[in-house]
């Protein structure tokens, strides 16, 4: 006969001890189930026992995740987490340095635990580490364990990082700047004082003001990878917490001490694979350079402005008068302003007062900053482009300025200035680090790509928009292979000619068109069997691999996800690290939920920064008892979404 649905076969052990073989009832309270087990091993005192699963990171039982048990469940008897709390802290405070450190490698293999970690915050576990922490009698593993627990605790959230103390802070702070200081100690220390920069203001103040940014540039040109991720985590935390100008000023100080080539050549183009994480703060660096152009994106020309009138004129000059002449010099000043308006006409301006062309925001001031720094780096690209096209007669002229401004939007469009950072993405181009003035440099290349792609295109006027599509298209087809340089930007941009362009459209509407033909559909039907078997076998390989999923916190944690194997378990459940993904049964699985479906997402509101979030997130419905619980997930990538929730 069947056991009841709530009663499970598992197994439980102890040190020295014949393991018990048990059917647990879940209806029955936790304590009493202590009891008995202790019993079994004329143990008395059962309160000051729990029950904890055997693998991983042996998580207690409790009412709440006793669910969590399984038919075939492996757990251990083990001391109660207040118990071992008390024990532990106690042990903090052993005279003997290796008591400490026994005491410290104990709580740090706990620490991940809820349950255990609330008993060591109520018992100002916390302070007693920080205490260590403060005094830095020993540099070596006892602080870098003290430093690496209480980040375990601290990411719990049960307390704010915002009540640290200021003295406290600055202890961390001097590890920090300290020279020969032990390797495992500082890269600790940086993810403190990031978690720190990025919780709290007032804090976060205290570690800029205190944290030179020479002493950041000193970690990251250290060849030791797990430094450098974190030097640069607290670069790009103490960046982003900073007011424009702020940013600004640090950026251009930075950009001085020549990080940009250091990041191109020393990590970028390291032998050793970039991480996640790296990948994730020069996104975010890269993200922040592109968003010093925001100001001037936002801001329409001022047509009373003295220096904007002169910049204009500059530009005009650059392309009629050539240098030390003046064309309008002995004329009237009405035949000056109508030469002046006739040549604006010429250099591609819908109106004879282009400061009106500049009024549009996006993009503002930005375009005209292109069109100077074009004809002041490529004069004679800028005359030629200009000439070239004010003599045509036949409506087939590309009229610069217009191109210019339209080119500007759709550059500020597929890079993302001015939009928030995401929390997730780490999608930078290499070849921003390997260009100063990178924007202005590639819209150099992209205005003279545009003018070929209107000559193979024969376009006039009335073709401006089509051909500003098949320039996006250009350009975004070649920024997705992230060339490594500006030279091969320029050289894979200008191969993708407008023929070419038309060749891979044609490709994929036949693609598309061959896969929706009836012959087509027919011999997918009868295949439809065999081939969904397939892909099954494919998906439960694949998700046996596991993956590592993104927490989001400002640790940037990952937690690994898989099928339970072999295979036919595979069919049962999901497991993961304890931590952050418990055991859940396919039978008890309701829903899958995606995007703005899922509660995680809800959660963070709708904001343009969630976007990617949301394309990114699932969740899996699933019964807790009589509870409905969920497992939240933001996957690394698209295709990451697909193989687990496709």
């Amino acid at each position: 006969m069947a056991p009841p649905r709530n009663v499970v076969k598992i197994a439980v052990q102890m040190r020295d001890a014949i393991p018990q073989l048990i059917q647990l009832d879940q209806a029955k309270p936790l304590a009493a189930v202590l009891k008995e087990v202790c019993d079994a091993w004329s143990l008395p005192h059962s309160e000051r026992y729990a029950l904890q699963f055997a693998d991983g990171h042996r998580r207690y039982i409790t009412e709440n995740n006793r669910m969590e048990i399984k038919n075939g469940s492996i757990l251990c008897l083990s001391t109660a987490p207040d118990r071992e709390a008390e024990r532990l802290l106690r042990g903090l405070q052993s005279e003997s340095r290796e008591g400490r450190r026994e005491a410290l490698r104990h709580l740090l293999l706990l620490a991940p635990d809820l349950t255990f970690a609330r008993e060591v915050i109520s018992r100002d576990g916390l302070q007693r580490l920080g205490t260590i922490i403060e005094d830095g009698d020993d540099l070596g593993e006892v602080l870098a364990l003290a430093l690496r627990a209480f980040l375990e605790l601290m990411e719990h959230g049960v307390v704010s990082w915002e009540t640290l103390s200021i003295p406290f802070v600055r202890k961390v702070v001097c590890y920090v700047n300290m020279n020969l200081m032990d390797a495992s100690v500082q890269p600790l220390a940086l993810g403190l004082l990031e978690n720190v920069t990025l919780s709290s203001p007032t804090l976060g103040q205290l570690v800029k003001s205190e944290v030179p940014l020479d002493r950041l540039l000193v970690h990251l040109q250290v060849m030791n990878q797990q430094l450098q991720t974190k030097a640069m985590a607290l670069l790009t935390a103490l960046l982003q917490g900073a007011t424009p100008a702020e940013r600004k000023h640090m950026l251009d100080y930075l950009w001085q001490r020549n990080l940009r080539q250091f990041i191109y050549k020393n990590i970028i183009h390291s032998a050793a694979p970039l991480g996640d994480e790296m990948a994730h703060h020069l996104y975010v660096l890269q993200a922040l350079m592109l968003g010093l152009l925001e100001p001037r994106m936002r801001t329409p020309l001022d047509p009373y402005s003295q220096e904007q009138r002169e910049q204009l004129q500059a530009l005009r000059q650059a392309a009629f008068e050539p240098e030390g002449e003046s064309v309008g010099a002995g004329l009237s000043a009405d035949r000056r302003r109508s030469l002046c308006a006739r040549e604006f006409r010429k250099l591609g301006f819908s109106n004879s007062n282009p400061a009106q062309d500049l009024e549009r925001v996006p993009p503002g001031l930005l375009a005209l900053d292109n069109m100077l720094y074009f004809s002041r780096q490529a004069p004679s690209a800028y005359s030629r482009f200009v000439l070239e096209n004010s003599s045509r007669e036949d409506k087939h002229e590309c009229p610069f300025a217009r191109s210019s401004i339209q080119l500007t939007v759709l550059l500020c469009d597929l890079l993302h200035v001015g939009e928030p950072c995401s929390e997730t993405a780490q999608d930078f181009s290499p070849m921003f680090f390997g260009q100063d003035q990178s924007f202005h440099e590639l819209f150099c290349v992209s205005i003279q790509l545009l003018n070929k792609t209107w000559k193979e295109m024969r376009a006039t006027q009335e073709d401006f928009d089509k051909v500003m599509q098949v320039v996006r298209e250009q350009l975004a087809r070649t920024l997705a292979l992230k060339p490594s340089s500006l030279e091969l930007f320029r050289t894979k941009v200008n191969a993708l000619t407008y023929g070419e362009v038309l060749r891979l459209r044609q490709t994929e509407r036949l693609h598309q068109e061959g896969t929706l033909a009836p012959p087509i559909l027919e011999l997918r039907e009868k295949l439809k069997p065999e081939l969904m078997g397939l892909i099954r076998q494919q998906r439960l390989l694949r998700l046996c691999e596991g993956t590592l999923f993104h927490k989001i916190s400002s640790r940037r944690r990952q937690d690994m996800c898989c099928p339970e194997p072999p295979h036919p378990g595979a069919a049962r459940g999901l497991s993961g690290q304890p931590s952050l993904f418990p055991a859940v049964p396919v039978a008890d699985i309701r829903a899958l939920l995606t995007g703005k479906d899922c509660p995680h997402v809800r959660e963070k509101g709708s904001g343009k920064q969630n976007k990617d979030v949301c394309e990114l997130a699932f969740s899996v419905s699933y019964d807790h008892g009589e509870e409905e619980a969920y497992l939240n997930f933001i996957a690394p990538s698209k295709r990451e979404v697909s193989i687990w929730a496709g």
